[in-house]
């Protein structure tokens, strides 16, 4: 029995791991999957330290060592985590993860890598709240660009379930702990959501022991569920 903790992106909450927690449960597995909220207190929204707290919550609540998922946003959740929890951790496992470097935050790695010419997706349509606390993301884009190679079904299910996202996160720079969990990185060939120069720059910059490749969109966790289990399950053999 392996105990994985998954860890779910921007405007995304713990359902977009329904299926996959289901099947690993099924094999036997200890699997949680905290909920990232966006909800405030006082008007302080949570940022990066937050939401790698709530998260070192869930892995200290596993009878065991640990590897921890994280997609998307849910990368940087993670790497932040590694300070709090390293010990209990067995491996990290980014899904088309934000993988950055120490002191490094999301908004400094995109103006430093803007030479890639990416046209980022995500940043031309999401919009900001007057406050600018607060990203949303249009429901209708999310099928072109989240999941394009879901089902219809999938797709129209998972877009009516996406939320603001506080915009704290990405500003919150990473304090990265040397400590020496093992980090695989499952690479997503047709993420239009973090692109592929993104992901080969992040992994440029912070090597890890082995690299995954799926030919799907930016939620193999719900268009990839078979490969996806099929590299977890092989981690699990190397951990």
């Amino acid at each position: 029995m392996t105990n994985f903790v998954l860890v779910h992106g921007s405007f995304h909450g713990p359902w977009c791991w329904d299926d996959v927690a289901e099947k690993l449960r099924a094999a036997g597995h200890n699997v949680l999957t905290p909920d990232l909220g966006a909800a405030s207190h006082e008007g302080i929204y949570p940022d990066l330290n937050d939401y790698a707290a709530h998260v070192a919550k869930a892995v200290l609540s596993c009878g065991g060592r640990v590897i921890l998922v994280g997609h998307s946003m849910g990368g940087l959740v993670i790497s932040q985590a590694l300070k709090l929890i390293g010990h209990r951790l067995s491996a990290l496992v980014y899904v088309s993860g934000l993988m950055l470097r120490d002191g490094e935050t999301l908004q400094s790695f995109l103006g430093q890598h803007a030479t890639l010419g990416v046209e980022d997706l995500v940043l031309k349509h999401m919009t900001i709240s007057e406050n600018g606390a607060l990203a949303s993301f249009p429901a209708t884009m999310a099928p072109e660009i989240f999941y394009n190679r879901c089902t219809s079904a999938q797709a129209a299910w998972a877009s009516a379930r996406l939320r603001p996202q506080p915009t704290a996160v990405y500003a919150t720079p990473l304090t990265l702990a040397r400590i020496g969990a093992s980090r695989y990185y499952i690479a997503c060939e047709d993420d239009r959501a973090v692109s592929v120069l993104y992901q080969r720059q992040m992994l440029e910059n912070s090597p890890c022991d082995k690299i995954y490749n799926l030919d799907t969109d930016h939620s193999p966790f719900l268009s990839a569920q078979v490969p996806l289990l099929g590299i977890l399950n092989e981690i699990i053999k190397q951990t």
